[in-house]
């Protein structure tokens, strides 16, 4: 009698190698080593403080909250937490207060800094899991399915599994999809008020959530964050800049604020006097985002998750959940009876994956109209009136 052979029988000799130390990246490292396995996570970053991880994060409770479940780490979550961070000030340009809300009063979806998302997942890991320093060049095909992954200093892998969680710009994309990102037509350029002057209208105003300022195609956007520092974005529709990068920090801060100041000009003096306040660290962030309907080719021993997959703008919070809940189905299919090998596994969740982010892109991008809409506010307001309706 021949014995049933699954996906998971199989892993237990494979060498399983992770793209990027991202919370997909690591979702999927804890979760694999919770069953016995040692995955290794490559990771480009010198350290975990090599650099600035982002604002903050809402997890929902089929998201996010359920991947912190799945990997025991509920506790852990919940004494970083803050529901108080669902607080949401939606205003016009000149200032007037259309909304002061509490958005905790529907799904509870508490706010956590990306950076502490990140260091409660590392912890949750044996201390060599992560390989720092660790920039992939490229990954081969080799034969049965395996691959070869080379490093930017010469070094090389070879695995029977790779899971790609590297990003907007992953390494392994190719080997998967031809689809590609493609700019959103909305640019962020970003910077923080760490010691903001007495009586900052705009700390004031975002208190310990979130203020929206949205008019004719633009929008101020800040957010708090646990350090008490208040992350600000200006937001414009505008074309791409080639001669710079996502995450590309200005070296001289003046011009910066000048062009702010031109772009938001007739915005309220209150709201535009944070261009003061800000540490002048500005960083450049064009918005991108994959098709919401992706046409996969035939591969094996390869997946990819998070961003890798499916990178779209942060309009709805979506981003992080989806990458969270990727790892989690990933290992689910890997250890699921009903698969007889990885591949087949991987087909399964890369299946059931794209399915549930057609919708979910398909409402970040009418989200991202609502936000960035000619008639500022309105569009939000109304949006807001029909979902009270339907309660």
């Amino acid at each position: 009698m021949t014995e049933h052979r699954t996906a998971a029988q199989a892993l237990r000799a494979a060498e399983v190698v992770i793209l990027g130390a991202g919370p997909a990246g690591l979702a999927a490292a804890r979760l694999l080593n919770q069953r016995g396995l040692a995955p290794r996570v490559l990771e480009r970053d010198a350290s975990q403080h090599a650099r600035s991880q982002g604002g903050s994060l809402d997890l929902a409770g089929q998201g996010g909250q359920l991947a912190l479940r799945e990997m025991g780490l509920s506790r852990e979550f919940e004494a970083l937490a803050r529901p108080l961070g669902q607080r949401l000030c939606l205003m016009d340009p000149d200032g007037t207060v259309r909304v002061d809300v509490d958005e905790a009063a529907g799904e509870y979806r508490p706010e956590i800094d990306r950076v502490q998302l990140r260091q409660l997942l590392i912890d949750a890991l044996p201390p060599e899991t992560i390989t720092w320093g660790a920039e992939v060049s490229d990954v081969t095909p080799l034969a049965n399915g395996r691959h070869r992954v080379r490093l930017a200093d010469g070094r090389r892998l070879d695995a029977d599994l790779v899971i790609a969680a590297d990003g907007i710009r992953s390494r392994a994309r190719p080997l998967v999809t031809t689809e590609q990102p493609a700019y959103s037509g909305i640019t962020f350029i970003h910077a923080d008020v760490r010691n903001p002057g007495p009586g900052s209208f705009v700390v004031r105003h975002t208190g310990e959530g979130a203020l929206h300022v949205l008019g004719d195609d633009r929008a101020i956007l800040a957010q708090r964050a646990a350090d008490r520092s208040v992350r600000v974005y200006f937001a414009v529709r505008t074309a791409e800049d080639p001669a710079r990068v996502q995450g590309e920090h200005f070296g001289d801060p003046t011009p910066v604020r000048e062009r702010l100041r031109e772009t938001f000009a007739g915005w309220s003096p209150d709201l535009l006097n944070v261009l003061d306040e800000l540490d002048g660290d500005f960083a450049y962030w064009p918005l991108y985002g994959m098709p919401a309907h992706q046409q996969w080719h035939q591969h094996s021993g390869i997946t990819l998750l998070g961003d890798a997959a499916h990178v779209m703008p942060p309009f709805g919070g979506e981003g992080v959940n989806m990458a969270l809940l990727d790892a989690v189905e990933l290992v689910h299919a890997l250890f699921s009876p009903e698969h007889a090998t990885v591949d087949e596994a991987i087909t399964a969740f890369e299946r059931r994956m794209l399915d549930r982010m057609t919708g979910v892109i398909l409402d970040t991008g009418a989200a991202g109209e609502l936000l960035l809409n000619p008639a500022g506010t309105a569009p939000l307001l109304a949006h807001f009136a029909a979902a009270q309706a339907r309660r």
